[in-house]
């Protein structure tokens, strides 16, 4: 009974982990947006309006980003109303409701200051999680990089994707070749404008694992660079280089 009990609570973990990363890329993408806008505004203006299901999530941003002109703090709900339409047209983002997934047409989804963002996520988590993980297996031995490799492999895919990866590759000179062939955290995704669409938005997630993977490996005292490219989706490769 209890390992049953465990095994349920071991899949809630993944699942909310899993919902968790999947929010990365809209809600850095939303940060970027309020941190490019410097308006008065925003600090007085919206700033106690509460979260609604018929609320923009980047509201304070979106009715200040494109347009032109003061914005008075005393504005009424009318005029705050008008702004944001008459920025419909030219922000994408406006139609940022929550559960909607308008979000990724905005321009900022492969900004630096978004991509940075996100492999800075990964690459914190990376350095803390690799003790972790070698605590929780204490029978993995760690001698060369080609061990952290198979530790990333193995027990750190394990823990963020609930698999392995599929393939590891390397020419004995420093550089190393993972693969993943159905890379979960990217293989919901699906655009109503086609594959081409779907990949290229998918490309901001693979910042993430990207940071992960360097986190791992500077936490064991090796830089490296480290990056991924989506081959046939939902396979990606990933590329790291000392």
């Amino acid at each position: 009974m209890s390992d049953d009990l465990l095994d349920t609570q071991s899949q809630i973990n993944y699942k909310s982990l899993q919902y968790l990363l999947q929010e990365l890329v809209p809600t850095s993408i939303r940060v970027s947006a309020q941190l490019q806008n410097t308006s008065d505004t925003l600090k007085s203006a919206d700033c106690d309006i509460q979260t609604r299901i018929d609320t923009q999530l980047s509201t304070q941003v979106l009715t200040n980003t494109k347009t032109t002109g003061n914005i008075n703090s005393n504005d009424n709900t009318n005029s705050n109303a008008d702004i944001a339409t008459s920025s419909t047209v030219n922000n994408p983002n406006t139609a940022d409701l929550p559960g909607t997934i308008h979000i990724f047409d905005s321009y900022l989804i492969h900004s630096d200051e978004t991509t940075i963002r996100i492999d800075t996520y990964g690459y914190n988590l990376g350095l803390k999680i690799a003790e972790i993980l070698l605590y929780k297996n204490s029978k993995t031995k760690i001698l060369d990089t080609l061990d952290i490799m198979k530790f990333i492999c193995r027990d750190v895919w394990k823990c963020f994707f609930d698999k392995q990866m599929d393939n590891l590759r390397t020419n004995h000179r420093g550089t190393y070749v993972l693969v993943d062939n159905n890379f979960k955290l990217i293989t919901t995704l699906n655009s109503a404008k086609g594959l081409q669409d779907t990949v290229t938005k998918a490309k901001a997630y693979l910042w993430f694992p990207c940071g992960v993977i360097r986190g791992i490996l500077m936490s064991f005292g090796v830089e490296a660079n480290v990056s991924a490219e989506i081959t046939q989706f939902p396979a990606v490769i990933f590329n790291v280089r000392q």
